[in-house]
């Protein structure tokens, strides 16, 4: 009994050894694949790993040693609380850009708070500038940053033949000044977020300074220094402007021929002087309509500015109509001063506006209509005098996001499913509520009389 005891002892160590055996191979066998793959496979993981993890590979074997050298996406967070981080962040940078090969960036992003001397935030933009960067992100993310600080956003990135992309993010401490010797020739995406703009001819210079430009971002940036601010480009397909004010003496000019998706959303005056032309290619539009008093006392009503910019948007063929309740009820209630929308085949309104049914008289083609109910919902429902023409024969899917527990919005579903002759589905998301109110709601909505036999009703 014994020797047999001994015998299975014996057994289970070499079963346990070999185990353990094979799992070692097996890991070094993974190890091993790994290590076959080509380096630019090796080089595209890498790149999904912070910059610090990145560095770390080397300790992997001899054959990783100097792989992450020839990281060509590389990306700095210098926004540190402690002081002896941001030093040992601003050393792990310089040493790491000191040991990297000489072969070009596609992508360099840059963030620094306070405490990171400007310095040092000069010479890593003009490294990544003289390794023929395609892709640059800067934010600077610090009040005590100045415009003289950043003497390499002159003289080298705003003359850097090789940039296809340039994001700019800093809080308006920062006034952009673009020298007159801007040449970016290839850049074609260019975001312009939390910036103070120096002049009207600054930013003209900018954009003019771009031949390939396709995308134009202006986000938040602080308009009080510009009497004008003028888009005007023949190449630009993509324009965003929104997040703030544009003061009453500021005109705002846009003239982009082959513009195709169009974003604006600021608030104006109504001394605002709005020039929109030559958006016959647009077919996107999204617009945050509101306006606000001189003094910013009280909302002031004036419909003419939003129909010139409705009109100059006619032509789209999506539409997200959104902003002041107010305001837009105002102007949806003069029915004859709307533009027609020949083009139109989806809309989204970002509220249950009163006369909404008045804008979908001028969609003779509408086929998707959309409200949101998150913030404005319908607060009182008259069933329109006269039912949409397309609502009728043209409307295909209807959703209504953040539907609550108000009983006109189950009137405003009731009277869709109702007229909606060739629906063939309703989507509606139920927001802040029970399970049970969930349930009994979907119930609710299901059992709605409907005018097409084809629809189907989906709760989320």
């Amino acid at each position: 009994m014994a020797i047999k005891r001994k015998q299975g002892s014996a057994n289970a160590e070499n079963l346990k050894t070999r185990d353990v055996k094979a799992r070692r191979i097996d890991e070094e066998d993974l190890a091993d694949r790994l290590s076959e793959l080509p380096d630019h496979v090796i080089l595209h993981i890498m790149s999904f790993l912070p910059i610090k993890e990145a560095v770390r590979t080397c300790l992997l074997s001899t054959r990783w040693k100097d792989l992450f050298t020839s990281i060509s996406n590389i990306e700095l967070d210098g926004v540190l609380r402690n002081k002896a981080l941001r030093n040992r962040f601003m050393k792990f940078s310089d040493g790491f850009l000191s040991l990297r090969k000489d072969i070009s960036v596609d992508r360099f992003r840059l963030c620094c708070g306070p405490g990171i001397d400007h310095r040092k935030i000069n010479e890593w933009i003009l490294y990544a500038v003289r390794h023929g960067v395609r892709e640059l992100d800067l934010i600077f993310q610090s009040r005590s940053f100045e415009t003289r600080h950043f003497t390499e956003l002159e003289f080298t990135v705003f003359t850097c033949k090789t940039l296809l992309t340039l994001r700019l993010f800093n809080l308006p401490s920062l006034v952009l000044t673009i020298p007159t010797h801007c040449c970016l020739p290839k850049l074609k995406v260019l975001h312009l977020t939390f910036l103070k703009f120096s002049d009207d001819e600054s930013i003209r210079r900018l954009l003019s300074s771009c031949n390939s430009l396709e995308e134009l971002l202006v986000q938040s940036c602080e308009l009080s220094n510009l009497n004008k601010l003028s888009v005007c480009h023949p190449t630009l397909k993509r324009l965003t402007i929104n997040g703030g004010h544009i003061d009453p003496i500021c005109e705002l000019e846009i003239n982009t021929p082959n513009l195709v998706c169009f974003d604006f959303g600021y608030f104006y005056c109504e001394e605002t002087r709005l020039s929109l032309i030559n958006l016959n290619s647009l077919s996107e539009a999204r617009i945050w309509i509101g306006f606000i008093a001189k003094m910013f006392s009280n909302f002031c009503n004036d419909t003419a500015s939003a129909f010139d910019l409705m009109r100059a948007l006619s032509c789209v063929q999506s539409f997200h109509l959104t902003g002041i309740c107010l305001e837009i009820q105002a102007m949806l209630q003069s029915p004859s001063l709307i533009p027609e929308f020949p083009n139109l085949t989806s809309l989204k309104m970002g509220a249950c506006y009163a006369g909404w049914e008045n804008m979908l008289v001028r969609c003779p083609c509408l086929e998707t209509l959309a409200f949101e109910l998150e913030d404005f919902g319908p607060v009182d429902w008259h069933t329109p005098k006269k039912d949409p023409s397309c609502l009728q024969h043209h409307i295909k899917a209807i959703k209504i996001f953040a539907l609550k527990r108000k009983h006109v919005e189950f009137q405003l579903i009731g009277y869709l499913l109702k007229k909606a002759g060739v629906l063939e589905s309703l989507t509606v998301e139920i927001k802040s509520v029970t399970k049970r109110e969930q349930r009994m709601m979907s119930k609710n909505i299901c059992a709605l009389p409907k005018a097409s036999k084809k629809c189907h009703i989906l709760i989320i």
